[in-house]
């Protein structure tokens, strides 16, 4: 398993740099077969609460549904349902563009990141370098899922087994 980084910078608006930052997970036929016969491509790598995003992808999409359904709305019925898929696929492209939530299949295909500094992509480089790395370890697990595994769990001296317990509370 192998990840690729590629590095741009792109002036964005009022002479601002925008830094993307592109990943890809390269994987060998084995690798491939685990995935598939797992379904791990649906699995989540990293998992971020988009519920902001998702908001925003709506608001953007009933806008641009409404705007377009708006301005076709005297040709007809099929305009309208013209709008309300451009509005939906509007708000599809925003949230998917906007999303912290990296499934496995977006490292599969390539995904593109946009990050407003430098550190800010060191830091997606290193949080995704370290998701990759307990992907890496679960693939690896996988391959010996079959069969019975035997786990002893000692009992732990009093002070240790309190201390456990309000941990996991």
């Amino acid at each position: 398993m192998e990840l690729l980084f590629k590095r741009e910078q792109t002036t964005g608006k009022v002479n601002r740099v925008n830094f993307k930052l592109w990943g890809k997970l390269e994987l060998d036929e084995s690798e491939l077969a685990l995935i598939s016969r797992y379904r791990f491509d649906e699995s989540i790598l990293i998992g971020e609460d988009d519920s902001d995003v998702r908001r925003k992808a709506i608001k953007r999409g009933v806008i641009v549904g409404f705007a377009i359904a708006l301005v076709t709305i005297f040709t007809g019925p099929l305009a309208v349902l013209f709008g309300c898929g451009a509005g939906f696929a509007v708000g599809y492209w925003y949230l998917n563009e906007k999303r912290e939530t990296i499934f496995v299949k977006d490292l599969l295909h390539g995904r593109h990141f946009t990050c407003d500094s430098v550190i800010e992509l060191a830091r997606k480089e290193a949080w995704l370098e370290g998701a990759c790395g307990v992907f890496r370890q679960v693939m690896e697990s996988a391959k010996h899922w079959d069969g019975v595994e035997r786990h002893t769990i000692e009992p732990l001296p009093k002070e240790q087994a309190k201390e456990l317990i309000l941990r996991a509370a």
